[in-house]
């Protein structure tokens, strides 16, 4: 069923209200389509009323929800407080903390020097840090799709020299080189998530291009995507635009305390952004002006591990533990290059979540219905009550002319 303009114009201000905060002009990504059909505006409403009723329970202090359909303008709909001291409602210019979806900006930036001929998937790590342990057997590709067999710092046992700010540091390779245990397994026989990995990765780029991380994050990937926000948290140097972020104490009078900790991990989860960044991002890569095809291909493709199996076929499980559950509708859950890959409905989605001191995100692709959506919260967990209905609501989604 077709609508008229005129109907559609009058359908978003009822959905929006009259005071809607639209994104500048010149922040606006490229479209041919402005008009989202009747029965997907009806998925959006359902959406929009999950997470409004969530925040109006108290359950989150603030929330941003950004939705893209194949090439509609993306909608951005902002839920709650930036700050629930002051009451400050969330903004336009607000950035929260991403958490881990930074590493999907890691992982294209260096398929982007993979594909320029500047490294290989297959080089190994003693080609960049000679006195790595066990590093002439593990690969770039091993590291971007966590099977080279590296722990997370914390789990490894850093040396007594580790500085207060790593990995924000010089060279932090050279205290993981020095974890009392380096390896868990040997590389590419498990699949095990590691941020050790990624911020081994973002110090590559480093020394591969001679500049900074975010400056060549910002060359060749948010200026391409015409992100002119994003931007790499430096604790020392806090911009007016961070917003608070929050834990959830459901045994306090105010559920909404200080976080324990707030740690800046680099290359591995240190971005700042918010939705209508992260829409242009996904849009963009998906068009081929930040890489390639084939590159974003071999990046949504399930990561194999030595033995040829897909890693959701080979999970390490440390010992004494047990493998979890499979859950309802959602099947094959995996990894590729930077991407988390998992079937819902019996139908492929790509995306990454995030979580970290305060904060909670998460950016999701749909291919079949060219679909992109992001989450965002200043409350550490404070999106995952809501993934199972959101996800089945956005995958009914139909695809747009």
């Amino acid at each position: 069923m077709k609508i008229s303009k005129s109907i559609f114009i009058i359908g978003l201000i009822l959905f929006f209200g009259c005071k809607t905060e639209k994104p500048k002009p010149q922040e606006k990504i490229e479209t041919t389509s402005k008009i989202v059909s009747e029965f997907n505006l009806s998925q959006i409403n359902k959406l929009d009323s999950i997470i409004k009723d969530y925040v109006i329970q108290n359950k989150s202090v603030g929330i941003e929800f950004g939705i893209q359909i194949n090439n509609t303008e993306p909608i951005v709909k902002k839920y709650g407080y930036a700050d629930i001291e002051t009451k400050r409602k969330l903004k336009e210019t607000d950035l929260f903390r991403i958490a881990s979806i930074t590493k999907t900006f890691t992982a294209t930036a260096i398929m982007k020097l993979v594909e320029t001929g500047k490294m290989s998937l297959n080089d190994t790590l003693n080609k960049f840090f000679p006195d790595y342990p066990n590093g002439k057997n593990i690969t770039i590709y091993q590291l971007l799709s966590h099977t080279s067999g590296i722990p997370n710092w914390w789990e490894g046992g850093m040396p007594d020299n580790e500085p207060k700010n790593f990995p924000m540091c010089e060279n932090p390779h050279q205290y993981l080189q020095g974890m009392k245990k380096p390896s868990i397994f040997e590389p590419g026989e498990f699949y095990s998530y590691s941020n050790t990995n990624y911020v081994l990765l973002g110090e590559i780029i480093k020394q591969i291009s001679g500049e900074t991380y975010e400056k060549f994050l910002e060359e060749n990937i948010f200026s391409p995507s015409g992100m002119t926000q994003t931007e790499m948290e430096y604790l020392d140097k806090p911009s007016k635009y961070w917003i608070n972020g929050y834990a959830y104490d459901e045994s306090e009078e105010n559920p909404f305390v200080e976080p324990q900790s707030y740690h800046m991990p680099f290359s591995a989860g240190g971005l700042r952004s918010n939705s209508i960044e992260l829409l242009k991002f996904i849009n963009t890569l998906n068009s081929g002006k930040i890489i390639n095809q084939r590159t974003l291909e071999k990046m949504t493709e399930y990561a194999l591990l030595k033995s040829g199996k897909p890693v959701y076929e080979g999970k390490y499980l440390p010992p004494n533990s047990k493998s979890s559950k499979p859950r309802a509708n959602r099947t094959k859950f995996g990894y590729g290059l930077g991407f988390n890959l998992v079937e819902l409905y019996g139908k492929p989605v790509y995306y990454h979540s995030g979580g970290i001191s305060g904060f909670n995100s998460y950016l999701m692709h749909f291919p079949e219905n060219n679909t992109t959506v992001s989450l965002l919260a200043n409350v550490e967990d404070g999106i995952v009550p809501l993934l199972s209905e959101m996800r089945r609501i956005v995958n009914e989604i139909k695809p747009q002319e």
